[in-house]
C-alpha cells in the first residue's frame, strides 16, 4: 500500500506542535515517488541549515507530521507531534532505509513536555480466530494507532473479530 494514498495533505497552519525526531537517508527520486511534490519552499521563518522543501500530512489515525527534505543531500527529517515513532516508521515503510531517531530529544520530551506523551499508553490489538483462539496481533504505542489498525483489519472483510485492550501483564 502506498502510504501517500492514506495520508491527508494539510498545511503548516494545521500543525500546532512538532519536533524533529527522525532523520532518514533516501534518494530524492524515491522520496518524491513516495510523498509527491513539495507543499512549501523554505519559509523565511524556518530554521534549517540550508535550503529545504516541506511536506505536511495527517496520518490516518490523526497524527500530524512535517517532512523536511534537504535539497543538497539525500536526507530528510520527520517532525512529529507525539512520540508515536515506531508507528510512523512502520506506516511510512521506512525500515529499509537508514534511519536515526534523536533519542536525546525523545528523552527530553518525555521528561519535559507532556504534550508529546499525553495520549501515549501501549494498547494491544487482538483477534479471535475461527477456532476460538485469542491471538495477539500486535502492540501499538497508543490507543489511536491500535484503533486505526483494528479498522484496517476489519475492512478486509474477514470473519474474525478484532478488539483493542490496554497493554499490561498477561493474566
Amino acid at each position: 500500500m502506498n502510504p501517500l494514498s492514506a495520508m491527508r495533505k494539510i498545511s503548516r497552519a494545521d500543525i500546532e506542535i512538532c519536533e524533529r525526531l527522525i532523520s532518514v537517508e533516501m534518494p530524492h527520486a524515491e522520496f518524491i515517488g513516495r510523498f509527491g511534490e513539495r507543499h512549501s519552499d523554505h519559509p523565511a521563518d524556518w530554521d534549517a541549515p540550508g535550503p529545504v522543501e516541506l511536506w505536511f500530512f495527517e496520518l490516518p489515525w490523526g497524527h500530524k507530521i512535517t517532512l523536511e527534505r534537504h535539497m543538497t543531500v539525500d536526507w530528510f527529517n520527520i517532525y512529529l507531534e507525539s512520540l508515536e515513532i515506531e508507528a510512523v516508521l512502520d506506516f511510512l515503510e521506512l525500515r529499509a532505509f537508514e534511519t536515526h531517531v534523536d533519542t536525546h530529544m525523545v528523552e527530553l520530551l518525555r521528561a519535559k513536555s507532556p504534550a508529546f506523551t499525553k495520549p501515549l499508553q501501549a494498547f494491544r490489538l487482538f483477534r479471535l480466530d475461527d477456532n476460538g483462539n485469542r491471538i495477539l496481533m500486535r502492540e501499538y504505542e497508543s490507543r489511536r494507532i491500535a484503533d486505526y489498525y483494528q479498522r484496517v483489519y476489519e475492512a478486509r472483510g474477514h470473519k474474525q473479530l478484532y478488539w483493542v485492550e490496554p497493554a499490561g501483564p498477561e493474566h
